[in-house]
């Protein structure tokens, strides 16, 4: 297979560039962990939960825990194809 180079006056790596720079606002603002210090002290009042509660939480923090995962994966894998694909392209 070829490699055919896109001639569209540099319109394809704008959107890259777009796409990639919201990528990094995403990232950023999970940084921000404001919303689990104030779900720590909501769990810790007395009697918050019943036990259809506690599961549907923790059911919860399974799903985003693992999302959190397969984000950062998925990120490194990115970055990886991209340092591939430049090494390729110096060389």
């Amino acid at each position: 297979m070829t490699a055919h180079h896109v001639d569209d006056n540099g319109e394809h790596i704008e959107k890259l560039d777009r796409r990639l720079c919201e990528l990094s606002a995403t990232f950023a603002s999970l940084g921000d962990t404001n919303d689990i210090d104030e779900m720590l002290r909501i769990i810790h009042k007395p009697g918050f939960t019943t036990q259809r509660d506690f599961f549907f939480v923790n059911t919860l923090l399974g799903i985003v825990q693992q999302s959190a995962l397969d984000a950062a994966h998925q990120r490194a894998a990115l970055r990886d194809g991209v340092l591939h694909i430049a090494e390729e392209t110096i060389s």
